[in-house]
């Protein structure tokens, strides 16, 4: 059986509430403010829609709304807020804090029963929607890593040799794409270590090797020396080991 929660400082109204939800197979429990509303609901949270008053003795029924709204917990807890005065005001305000309807007191049962079982079946509905999209959502496969690039390849396969202290990724052209831990783009320059921008500022392509059409090795100097290196995916890796390392510093 829905249970209804009824916020409100007024012992006649209360009653009437209650006595007009019992009718229509709809259990009720009552708090005669916000404050004691928010001590019911901190011990137990389960209710299926509340009832509350605008206008009461301490925290409004404006605030207890707002306040509950920011608490996941009662996100999509259903809220009708009760006042002698229904204008447009209180309406906007209403909307503002996030409650479902106003109703105007003194109330209708033929008006309070059908919003309330309206509000109770969307509820439910909701309720029914999100619990069959979760185990769908667990069922669905998982979205596959990314293949790594062939740099990253080339990169990782480097990385594993013992005496690698750090890589120099070029293109074939020569161009930098990787130095020191960082990728070749404008300003890059400046965040290199030193060892990086030296051989960024010394090195230069002064041959290359071909077969065919097919580019087989290139030669570099740097650092007033020479070495032949040979294109893998298109690019030229400089593992440098620690003594390249002192000879570029």
């Amino acid at each position: 059986m829905p249970q209804i929660f009824i916020v409100d400082d007024s012992i006649s109204v209360r009653k009437a509430l209650e006595i007009t939800f019992k009718r229509h197979s709809l259990d009720s429990f009552s708090a005669v403010s916000a404050e004691q509303a928010l001590e019911t609901l901190a011990a137990d949270p389960h209710f299926d829609l509340m009832m509350a008053d605008v206008i009461m003795p301490g925290m409004s029924g404006l605030e207890l709304c707002s306040e509950l709204r920011r608490d996941g917990r009662f996100d999509h807890l259903p809220i009708v807020l009760m006042s002698g005065n229904v204008d447009e005001d209180i309406k906007r305000q209403a909307r503002e804090v996030g409650a479902n309807g106003v109703l105007r007191k003194p109330f209708s049962p033929d008006e309070l029963i059908p919003m309330v079982e309206d509000l109770l079946r969307a509820a439910e509905a909701q309720t029914a929607a999100a619990l069959t999209a979760a185990p769908a959502a667990a069922e669905a496969p998982a979205a596959e890593p990314a293949a790594p690039s062939q740099l990253e390849r080339l990169i990782a396969e480097y990385r594993r040799r013992g005496d690698v202290e750090d890589l120099i990724v070029l293109d074939a052209q020569g161009q930098l794409v990787l130095a020191g831990g960082e990728a070749g783009t404008p300003g890059a320059a400046e965040r290199l270590p030193m060892y990086a921008r030296h051989f960024v500022a010394t090195a230069s392509v002064i041959g290359q090797h071909l077969l065919g059409d097919e580019l087989q090795a290139v030669t570099l100097r740097y650092a007033g020396r020479e070495a032949i290196f040979h294109p893998q995916d298109g690019f030229l890796v400089i593992a440098l080991t620690r003594m390249d390392l002192k000879t570029l510093n």
